[in-house]
């Protein structure tokens, strides 16, 4: 997996990452996280931040809450952590698509039997840098920050 993809994995407890420049801002952890991964496998979280990702389609999206693990393989975007922010991904055979109310955040297409989010190569986004105008929930969703109502 390469620095360009994310996988949408329906059992990680958090999003995680090896790529340290896709961090906007970043907060070593006094106490390593110690995370089991699918093979059993035990590997520490050294540090917590937001990532800033560019999707092929030009939108911005800000991940919160990343786990930053040097000796994972790529990059997980965890669905519990966006269900958490009322935002809700649907499988279908061939992609999963992200909404957040009517409207989609992001969509993950499928490769073999993974999910993957294809973003701009070597691109670190921040939030200003949206160049899509899209309703304030929608961008809001991206930035995964929970509704102030409903």
């Amino acid at each position: 997996m390469g620095k360009t993809e994310w996988l949408v994995d329906s059992g990680a407890s958090s999003h995680m990452t090896s790529v340290r420049d896709k961090f906007v801002s970043m907060k070593e952890l006094k106490t390593p996280v110690r995370i089991t991964i699918a093979d059993g496998k035990k590997i520490d979280a050294v540090a917590m931040g937001t990532v800033g990702l560019k999707l092929m389609d030009g939108t911005s999206v800000t991940l919160s809450d990343v786990l930053y693990i040097p000796e994972v393989e790529g990059s997980l975007i965890s669905v519990a952590k966006l269900a958490e922010k009322d935002v809700v991904a649907q499988f279908s055979k061939d992609k999963c698509v992200f909404r957040y109310g009517d409207a989609t955040v992001m969509e993950a297409k499928r490769c073999g039997n993974v999910y993957k989010l294809k973003i701009v190569r070597d691109e670190v986004c921040h939030a200003a840098t949206a160049s899509r105008k899209e309703p304030w929930a929608v961008v809001h969703a991206r930035h995964g920050h929970i509704p102030y109502a409903k």
